[in-house]
């Protein structure tokens, strides 16, 4: 699929029109792109995930020029992703190690989760998200977190405050469902 509606005329255009110009992406190109970001970032899950979500990116908010090569449009906002979470994970690992905890008894204990409860912290903004797995899951004080963050101790709470609301609607939905 070469071309793309631009963003006036897909908020005009039916669903079902968009997601055709999607779906005919995914049946020819998608398993290009995943290969060609897995080459560009060395990490083919990590790839995957990244194209899936650039997808939904593009559905959530489509950019405001129109794309003339969607392949092209997934590969380098899927490459940015990815790049993105390389980074993050980067932080994470610092910031951890600054305060003497093994990043895999975190994962650990993040694994020891319950899936929807893992899912609504992959949600979180990064702040919350880095809040939280310092706090609950590597049993650090709220000062110690601030210091690791870089961030006042008011800040700590909030963000974890904000993160404990997100995480009960999110759950709570996850089981309405």
């Amino acid at each position: 699929m070469n071309d793309l509606l631009p963003r006036h005329q897909v908020r005009e255009c039916s669903s079902v029109t968009y997601s055709k110009a999607l779906a005919q992406f995914v049946a020819s190109d998608y398993l290009a792109v995943v290969a060609a970001v897995g080459s560009i970032t060395g990490n083919r899950q990590d790839a995957a995930d990244a194209v899936q979500d650039a997808l939904v990116g593009l559905l959530a908010r489509p950019p405001r020029e129109e794309i003339r090569n969607l392949a092209a449009w997934v590969t380098v906002a899927a490459t940015q992703r990815a790049r993105d979470r390389h980074r993050t994970r980067l932080a994470e690992s610092r910031a951890l190690a600054r305060i003497g905890v093994a990043r895999q008894a975190v994962q650990d204990r993040s694994e020891a989760l319950d899936p929807s409860v893992r899912r609504a912290l992959a949600a979180l903004p990064e702040q919350q998200r880095r809040a939280c797995a310092l706090y609950y899951l590597a049993d650090q004080s709220v000062e110690t977190v601030a210091e690791t963050l870089g961030v006042t101790t008011g800040t700590v709470k909030t963000q974890l405050h904000r993160a404990r609301r997100s995480l009960a609607v999110a759950v709570e939905e996850e089981l309405v469902a």
